[in-house]
């Protein structure tokens, strides 16, 4: 085959192939698809430019090869690591703490001071405590005219015992006081001869025997019970005795338990003569009262739901009556349990016996008339909170209604019944009367308490009360305002400092002159309202430690020396320092 033969074959099939090429693409229809996407740079699109940049230096310094070599030389050494040890705390030792003790002290004004208490262990389930304390002083108040000698003794002895579903107790109390009425007005022993002030026994002296019970279930309904049988007398003949009996039983609710608290209380007693007359005051008292109230607690509010009734029979008036009184309570706590609110209302039928009024004032007449006060409500309204870590604070309002209030009123010289042996001691303006009158009280009361440090404290009281009588008669010797602060530093482990201040308010009383003839008829000479003057008394304490079971003490007491009231014409002690030892001891 010649060059001219392959020519036309190859031009041949290249005229093949073509019409073959147009006729694919005369059977499908072209189209143009155009993208367009906003260009969004991601991390992965940079790189990095791997350029080594030109040297400009025009001098290049050889490098010198260094070889080092290590020459040993041995050395002698003579330590030795200790073994590692845990370290600890220290704690202090704790002090020891004594269940018997005894301590005398001696001071001007002949003031003697003893106690005594010890506990003794009959058996791993019995045990028995006795209680001894003494404060007696020979007087020497300036100016005062009879004896104002007084002590104070008191003895008493506890046994306890625990058993397997109960635990229980009994005991007796013997208290013995001696006071004089030597408060005479200095106008009043102007006007009295030496024979008339020579004649005046001013002592009086007082004397209770108590015996006293108790017994506490673990598992009862009968949860516990109080008994105590109490007699009263005075150097003048004149008696009281005291019955009373306190239950309390638990009965278990389906969340809760119902208490039921009982008071049952019989009072009598009686006088040799009254105020103004010669008769005789005979007293006979009944008093059962039943208070039930359940106690609910809901997180952070606890509540007491509950009444009291009181039945009260008058044997000797042959009357009788039933009172009423609300016991409601409750308690909050906010912010996290520093702040608690509490608020209620309660009431009762108070019981006023010789014993305690005596208590109250020791110079009260034995011409007594005893009656109940009836406490109609007392509502109340109150918070406590930490201003502080070291700084704690307690405010409470109080509103009470009080019908048949007893009230201490100084008795008024009585030239007839002076004459009487029996009366001449009290019959000077030297003794005071109890009388009865309804009164509405409000009072406002704080309490702030500063820890600075675990060995320093301090604190502060106030109270303010607003009184309103039935009358308009004055709130007899009861003070509006009454003050007092505290403190307590221990300097080192050895030497404790206390000190105590307070302030009374003025109070109101009589002074009135009368002449009682036989026939009971009542003349007035002379009556008028006196102002008894406020005070104010600081007392303090200092106490050595000379080893853990003996120590010395200083007391002094009314360190600013002030010759004030404490009761109208009765004026205190001066500056009074009292210095002993207290002993600590186990058997």
């Amino acid at each position: 085959m010649n060059l001219n033969q392959k020519s036309f074959i190859f031009f041949l099939l290249g005229v093949v192939a073509s019409f073959q090429s147009f006729a694919q693409r005369d059977t499908i229809s072209t189209d143009k698809l155009i993208i367009i996407k906003q260009y969004s740079p991601t991390v992965n699109d940079a790189f990095k430019i791997k350029q080594k940049p030109s040297e400009k230096d025009t001098i290049k310094q050889q490098r010198r090869a260094i070889s080092y070599s290590f020459i040993d030389v041995p050395v002698a050494s003579t330590f030795t690591p200790a073994k590692g040890t845990a370290s600890g705390v220290r704690m202090a030792q704790p002090e020891r703490l004594f269940e018997n003790y005894a301590r005398f002290g001696a001071g001007n004004f002949a003031r003697i001071l003893a106690d005594f208490y010890s506990n003794f262990d009959i058996n791993r389930d019995r045990n028995l405590d006795i209680r001894f304390s003494h404060l007696s002083s020979q007087g020497g108040i300036d100016n005062v005219v009879l004896d104002d000698d007084f002590s104070n003794t008191t003895l008493g002895l506890n046994l306890k015992s625990k058993d397997r579903y109960f635990e229980w107790n009994s005991g007796i109390d013997l208290n013995h006081r001696e006071v004089n009425y030597y408060g005479i007005s200095d106008n009043l022993i102007s006007s009295l001869s030496e024979d008339q002030i020579n004649s005046i026994d001013s002592k009086q002296t007082y004397t209770k025997l108590s015996a006293f019970g108790g017994i506490e279930f673990y598992d009862q309904y009968l949860k516990s019970a109080e008994v105590v049988i109490q007699n009263f007398s005075d150097s003048y003949s004149n008696s009281e005795q005291l019955l009373q009996i306190k239950p309390l039983v638990e009965i278990p609710l389906r969340t809760q338990n119902l208490s039921i608290k009982g008071d049952i209380s019989l009072l009598n007693g009686g006088f040799e003569t009254s105020t103004f007359m010669q008769n005789e005051i005979d007293y006979q008292q009944l008093q059962a009262g039943i208070n039930p109230f359940v106690n609910l607690n809901y997180e952070n509010v606890s509540l007491r739901l509950g009444a009291k009734a009181v039945f009260f029979s008058d044997f000797e008036a042959s009357s009788s009556d039933i009172f009423f009184y609300p016991d409601l309570k409750a308690e909050f706590l906010l912010n996290q349990e520093t702040i608690k609110i509490n608020l209620g209302v309660n009431g009762d039928l108070q019981q006023n016996t010789y014993e305690n009024l005596s208590s109250e004032n020791p110079f009260v007449s034995p011409t007594l008339t005893i009656s109940p006060s009836d406490q109609q409500y007392n509502a109340f309204a109150g918070f406590s909170t930490k201003l502080l870590n070291n700084l704690s604070l307690s405010a409470q309002a109080n509103y009470s209604s009080t019908s048949n209030h007893a009230f201490f009123i100084s008795n008024p010289s009585n030239e007839f019944l002076s004459r009487n042996p029996a009366r001449r001691n009290f019959d000077y303006q030297n003794s005071f009367n109890v009388i009865y009158n309804d009164i509405d009280i409000l009072s406002l009361s704080a309490d702030l308490v500063y820890q600075i440090e675990s060995d320093f404290s301090i604190g502060f009281y106030g109270k303010y009360s607003n009184f309103s009588t039935e009358n308009d008669q004055e709130a007899w010797n009861l003070p509006e305002v009454v003050l007092k602060a505290y403190a307590n530093y221990d300097f080192t482990k050895n030497w404790n400092f206390s000190a105590s201040l307070f302030y009374i308010g003025e109070r109101k009383d009589t002074v009135s002159d009368l002449t009682t003839f036989s026939s009971g008829a009542v003349n007035v000479n002379e009556f008028f309202v006196n102002t008894v003057d406020g005070f104010l008394d600081v007392n303090a304490s200092v106490e050595y430690k000379i080893n853990p079971r003996l120590s010395a003490f200083v007391n002094v007491n009314n360190l600013l020396n002030n010759s004030y009231n404490r009761w109208q014409n009765f004026e205190v002690q001066g500056l009074q320092v009292l210095g002993g030892l207290t002993y600590q001891f186990d058997w």
